[in-house]
């Protein structure tokens, strides 16, 4: 038989129409929307994206409003700037950090500045042994004070001066001025927006002229994102920066194009993988339509964009996991054109990461760059339908948010009012609901905890103080914490008891029949550090009774098929708090025998889609586990 050539003409894929009738039949009856996956900040996924949701994009990448990158070839020629952060507390352990990153592979270099959240650089001799490995004429340092942010600016460009000499134009990175950011953590009291960037004013200008690679202004999403802003807040307040800083300049004397072209933005990426991919491509397109409105040529439009990893998304407990969490948020950060990129260490939460944490974290950018090319393409992201969709949606609903902020009077008087702060309890509120009825799962904490970890040390960090004043400063907050918090009290009863807290599981039925229920009831109590002691083929109520009485605890649950529960559950539970059962559980909603099973005893009820950090707390209690 003669080869015969196949075309797309022979494969013609059905219409929308078409899949749409075939999607409703499987529905059998349920609306459509149920496949619509919600975001937060008001937005939804659709389970399909054509043409007709997104046109192909008609500005190749380099050019504005630079919704594909900044540059005409993207990362092709040389890849993305891959930086690394540093935190200290140990500066001269710091100082060898920084020589063996830059050694293998680190091409920028992050300073997380202000003890206790960052390094304590108090003076120039401090700040020049801290980078004496560090050769300045060819790695971007950047700054990111979180107290006095004018300091460090002239402390860098004093050490600058006396190790780059005169190659001023090729100098890169920035000064990390962003008073925005210490406003919104420190409070009005110390900080005054206004006044610094008059002050900054001539610093800009003269950079600009001298050393135009080195930004002076820093726009910082970090204070938001860290205690929990959804990426529609962190995107629309960081662009609400740049905008008042935009205003203030121009008032100082400098116009909007030069200092658009002195700011540089850092934005973190989270666990969403394509919504954080559009959040990043947004936020250029925002920003060049928020440069050109305010007179800025198109070069001044093109957002100088610096991504990093998430902390609120990374965990003490399974610490391994973040590897992986990193690995994708470095992906997105990358897909989405990102100038440079940071990936925290897997053990960062822990404290001090150190060199495994920072080598990992640092190869994770290697092999993207130099294994998986993700460089060799301008814009991977670029015509997909479900990307260019997404990436306007999270620009439009930004631009509502930014509105709303300048409708108050800008970002500085919206966090002054503790309007920020109500949008973030409001978030935090939202995100813990999702987070304790495990909507939003974590793996290793509250989805598949290893309740045997060994566990991983680290340095510890001092304690961030306390922060008085009128509105409360946003504090940093992982979403792990809540369930953390109860490994961490399991923890505490192995360290005096001997052992952890143990259930005795009732499982009715055949294996066929209760496995998957007792599988799933085993992984929620190891969720609170609660060891599950497995029983099944029971005699009667009795005989599971007597093993009971055996099991050194006074925790029970019964697990097994709904269909054995109304005749069963009433036996149990009587024979168990007979053998000293204080709390008895059940697994599975109860439905319309609720009634009945309480009048029989049953304390609680462990089901999917209840509060489970409850219901574990509970537990705890009950354990007299504190």
């Amino acid at each position: 038989m003669a080869d015969v050539p196949l075309t797309a003409a022979d494969f013609p894929p059905p219409s929308v129409e078409e899949w749409r009738r075939l999607v409703d039949k499987d529905l059998k009856g349920k609306p459509f929307t149920v496949l619509q996956s919600p975001l937060e900040g008001g937005l939804s996924l659709q389970p399909l994206y054509t043409p007709q949701d997104a046109p192909a994009p008609t500005e190749p990448p380099g050019v504005a409003p630079y919704v594909r990158g900044t540059q005409p070839l993207g990362h092709t020629e040389g890849g993305w700037l891959l930086c690394q952060e540093y935190a200290g507390p140990d500066l001269a352990a710091t100082a060898e950090a920084l020589r063996d990153d830059l050694e293998r592979g680190t091409q920028g270099v992050w300073l997380l500045l202000d003890a206790p959240h960052g390094l304590d650089v108090r003076d120039e001799a401090t700040l020049e042994r801290l980078l004496a490995h560090v050769p300045l004429d060819r790695t971007p340092v950047h700054l990111e004070p979180t107290a006095d942010v004018l300091r460090p600016a002239s402390l860098l460009l004093e050490v600058l001066a006396k190790k780059a000499g005169a190659a001023k134009g090729a100098l890169r990175g920035s000064l990390g001025i962003d008073p925005i950011a210490a406003l919104a953590r420190h409070g009005a009291a110390k900080v005054d927006v206004v006044r610094t960037l008059t002050e900054a004013a001539p610093l800009i200008t003269s950079l600009l002229k001298d050393a135009p690679g080195l930004r002076a202004l820093l726009v910082s999403s970090r204070p938001w994102a860290d205690a929990g802003a959804t990426s529609v807040h962190e995107l629309a307040w960081s662009i609400a920066t740049g905008v008042e800083y935009l205003r203030e300049l121009e008032r100082a004397g400098v116009s909007p194009g030069e200092a658009a072209r002195s700011m540089q933005f850092a934005l973190s990426v989270g666990g969403q993988f394509f919504p954080e991919i559009a959040k990043l491509r947004a936020a250029r397109l925002l920003w060049s339509k928020v440069v050109a409105a305010s007179g800025g040529a198109p070069e001044s439009q093109a957002m100088a964009l610096h991504a990093r990893t998430a902390s609120a998304t990374k965990t003490r407990r399974d610490p391994w996991v973040n590897i992986l969490r990193g690995t994708a948020e470095s992906f997105a950060a990358v897909v989405a054109g990102a100038d440079s990129v940071s990936t925290s260490p897997f053990d960062e939460p822990l404290g001090t990461p150190d060199e495994l944490g920072r080598r990992l974290a640092r190869n994770t950018q290697l092999i993207l760059r130099d294994e998986s090319s993700l460089n060799r393409v301008a814009d991977p992201a670029g015509g997909s339908y479900y990307l260019e969709q997404l990436t306007g949606e999270f620009a439009r609903a930004a631009w509502t948010e930014l509105q709303r902020i300048e409708a108050l009077g800008g970002l500085s008087r919206a966090i002054a009012q503790g309007d920020v702060a109500r949008v973030l309890t409001e978030t935090r509120t939202a995100r813990d609901k999702a987070v304790r009825t495990r909507k939003l799962p974590i793996v290793g904490v509250s989805e598949f905890p290893h309740l045997h970890e060994a566990p991983v040390q680290r340095e510890a960090r001092a304690a961030a103080p306390a922060v008085q004043g009128a509105v409360t400063p946003p504090q940093p907050v992982r979403v792990a914490e809540a369930f953390e918090s109860l490994r961490d009290a399991s923890d505490r009863y192995h360290a005096a008891h001997g052992a952890r807290p143990r259930a005795f599981m009732a499982n009715l039925g055949t294996v066929a029949e209760h496995t998957a229920r007792s599988t799933w009831i085993s992984n929620v109590l190891a969720v609170g550090g609660i060891e599950a002691d497995e029983h099944h083929g029971f005699a009667d109520a009795n005989a599971a009774a007597e093993l009971f009485a055996k099991a050194g605890t006074t925790l029970a649950v019964i697990s097994g098929p709904d269909a054995l529960y109304p005749e069963a559950v009433p036996a149990y539970v009587a024979a168990l708090k007979a053998k000293g059962a204080r709390t008895v559980a059940v697994a599975g909603r109860p439905g319309d025998h609720e009634a009945a099973f309480r009048a029989a005893g049953v304390d609680l009820f462990l089901y999917a889609g209840a509060d489970l950090f409850q219901l574990l707390k509970t537990l705890h209690t009950q354990l007299g586990v504190a």
